[in-house]
């Protein structure tokens, strides 16, 4: 693989340089027209203004917040795919990372200013970096490594982006808890893909998604590799515990491939390159940094970071960033000619980019197919008093329905007793017959208890004449069966009829 190209010192040199680079972008790629204000979306309280790089896991936009009396400020805002938000754990990863960056604050560690979701989207609301990645930066510069003079960054180049990048991953391993116990952070995916160079010289470390700390909500599955093979440990790809030097081995690897050009234990995920990474051969790495005429005391830093053994290499991100300043220093390094052109290399990159992407807006969540695994769509929560307040309402629902049908079935069977009841009138042939009511229509209209008339009395209180038993029988004989009457529906069952008044 080619290596990194040096800037040159000389301003008429660089800025014909960038002429030449600006021609070559606009005959090879198609420009890019930025969207109208009225085409930009919101999230959250933010204004997505473009797009500016998207991975497996997320997308970056940049984006803008306003306020009142003028008030405006851009950030990125890194917003989760969809799909992996609503898979098994990742959301729980996705407060993890939240969690693990609101605690550190550092000048070469990408700042974390919110965290929220809206409209079904989880997104970190981080400080904008005005610059590239050092992979940006490798990809860039090989379409020009083959005629420009210089394959490769200078060793004070390289050597001051990694010292800055291991300020940043100390204060990433020193982050504690709420009762100052440590996090035993470890950030497991160090590459050049995660660490930004900014257009003042200045490295960040911008991505903490991987990082495994004390007490997350999410775990990674067992026996399941995180990071990239060409930049773990070799710890870290037998899925050993890990602690701090792991990263430190990381960090070295990225020393080497901006001293070299190249990856010390190559560039793909491939058998190779593991039996490579696992053995990590000393002897072979020191014959390639010298054969890249690599200054012997920056050899001997990427070295002490490379050690197969934990035990073997710098016990902190500190003492690798101690060792590089120390380095520096005994060969008469300028610190801030180094800063300088890295400023000149990350602008002119990022001029080469071009303007942002355009941001599309985010397409509404569509729920998936119902025999898939995930589900894009949240299921809505309900809360605790409104489902207590259905219950009761469906409780005092049924015990209506209940009295009503109890009140039913009573009136039901009250009138059924009252249609089909005939009282049994026995008749009695030793008792004479009463006399007749002077009204049948009036009998039917008195009330049952209605006091009885002074004829009725007197005919109660006078004795009845004395019949013998022809005479009885002769009356039975000659008057027919007398029907009882019916009883109104209006009358009672026992006290509608008219007492009788021999007993």
């Amino acid at each position: 693989m080619p290596g990194l190209p040096a800037i040159s010192n000389d301003a008429l040199a660089l800025n014909h340089e960038r002429g030449a680079v600006h021609e070559a972008v606009a005959q090879s790629k198609p420009e890019w027209q930025r969207r109208p204000a009225e085409e930009t979306f919101t999230l959250g309280r933010y204004v997505i203004t473009g797009r500016i790089a998207s991975g497996g896991m997320a997308t970056v936009y940049r984006a803008r917040l306003d306020g009142a009396g003028g008030f405006a400020r851009e950030f990125a805002i890194k917003v989760i795919h969809a799909h992996l938000a609503a898979a098994e754990g990742f959301k729980e990863r996705f407060l993890d990372e939240a969690r693990v960056a609101s605690r550190v604050s550092h000048p070469h560690v990408v700042a974390t200013v919110d965290s929220d979701q809206d409209r079904g989207y989880h997104y970190l609301v981080l400080e904008l970096v005005d610059g590239v990645t050092l992979r940006q930066l490798q990809v860039n510069d090989l379409h020009r490594s083959a005629t420009a003079e210089g394959a490769r960054l200078s060793p004070s180049e390289a050597a001051r982006i990694v010292c800055d990048a291991a300020r940043g991953l100390h204060a990433v391993h020193s982050m504690v808890d709420e009762e100052g116990v440590s996090l035993d952070v470890v950030h497991r995916d160090l590459s050049p893909h995660n660490l930004m160079l900014d257009v003042t010289g200045r490295t960040v470390l911008i991505d903490l998604g991987l990082a495994k700390a004390r007490g997350q909500l999410g775990h990674t599955q067992t026996g399941v590799l995180c990071g990239k093979l060409p930049y773990m440990s070799p710890e870290q790809s037998q899925v050993a515990p890990l602690d701090a030097r792991s990263d430190v081995f990381s960090l070295g690897s990225v020393l080497f491939e901006l001293t070299v050009g190249a990856p010390p234990f190559g560039d793909d995920h491939t058998p190779g390159t593991l039996d490579k990474l696992r053995k990590s051969d000393p002897d072979r790495l020191a014959r390639i940094l010298v054969e890249a005429d690599a200054p012997s005391w920056l050899t001997q830093v990427i070295l002490g970071c490379l050690r197969r053994k934990p035990e073997d290499r710098y016990p902190t991100a500190k003492a690798l960033a101690d060792a590089l300043d120390a380095g520096m220093r005994r060969a008469g390094v300028v610190q801030s000619a180094a800063r300088k052109a890295l400023a000149r290399r990350a602008t002119a990159v990022r001029d080469q980019l071009g303007p942002l992407h355009p941001a599309d807006p985010l397409p509404p969540l569509i729920a998936p197919d119902p025999t898939g695994p995930h589900s894009a769509l949240p299921r809505p929560r309900v809360p605790a008093w409104v489902s207590g307040l259905g219950m009761a309402a469906a409780g005092a629902l049924v015990v209506l329905l209940a009295l009503f049908a109890r009140e039913s079935f009573d009136s039901g069977s009250a009138r059924a007793s009252e249609t089909h009841w005939i009282p049994s009138m026995a008749s009695n042939a030793n008792l004479p017959e009463p006399a007749p009511s002077p009204s049948p229509n009036v009998a039917r209209s008195a009330p049952s208890d209605a006091a009885p008339q002074p004829e009725d009395k007197a005919r109660v209180s006078a004795p009845a004449p004395a019949t013998t038993d022809d005479e009885a029988g002769d009356d039975a004989a000659i008057e027919p069966a007398r029907k009882p009457k019916r009883t109104p529906r209006n009358a009672g069952r026992a006290d509608g009829f008219k007492g009788n008044p021999y007993d």
